[in-house]
């Protein structure tokens, strides 16, 4: 049940992005708490999200990429998404990157700069979520967001002292599937 329908829940339905509560999760009333207020100039999306996979989830009108459109009007800014297939969209500079691999989180994040706000809907593996946290925070300039997370605890204890100007800022747990998300916030 929609308790707060948000601006960013009316941009997922629109676009069909399985982080609405019509679609899959809760998320978009959680974000649009966190970033109502935010300015951002670039922003990063692990995993771009493909027809195959996300039909199942959300709806057969899913289009590639419904997040990263969704982000793109809601800070009307640069969106780069990355996954480990070759999926090009309209607008939004796409690489092919395996997170697992740090050499390629590298090689991408360099092309595209420091970002204000990270993040990872990507492969859902520990491990992953791990390395891709690692590698790219220091070019994150604001929040970063892991998604999908099957134990926050876990996760949280893995990396809350990886950093020194980190701080976990908030972690939600969706109701009906046990998941959720955990997001990082850089301290100054």
């Amino acid at each position: 049940m929609i308790i707060n329908m948000t601006e960013l829940c009316k941009l997922a339905e629109k676009y069909i992005v399985d982080k609405c509560p019509k679609y899959n999760h809760n998320y978009t009333e959680e974000y649009h708490e966190l970033l109502k207020d935010k300015k951002y100039e670039n922003v990063l999306e692990i995993g771009i999200g493909y027809y195959e996979l996300m039909k199942d989830y959300t709806s057969i009108n899913y289009k590639p990429g419904a997040s990263l459109y969704m982000w793109k009007e809601y800070f009307n800014c640069n969106v780069y998404g990355c996954d480990i297939k070759d999926i090009k969209l309209n607008g939004i500079k796409t690489f092919i990157v395996d997170q697992s691999k740090e050499n390629e989180l590298i090689n991408m994040i360099n092309k595209i700069g420091n970002c204000d706000f990270i993040i990872d809907d990507g492969s859902h593996i520990l491990d992953h979520q791990i390395i891709s946290f690692k590698t790219l925070w220091e070019y994150c300039n604001d929040f970063y967001i892991i998604e999908d997370v099957k134990n926050l605890e876990l996760l949280e204890s893995l990396t809350k002292n990886l950093f020194n100007d980190c701080i976990v800022y908030k972690k939600y747990k969706h109701p009906c599937d046990n998941q959720g998300f955990i997001c990082y916030k850089k301290i100054v």
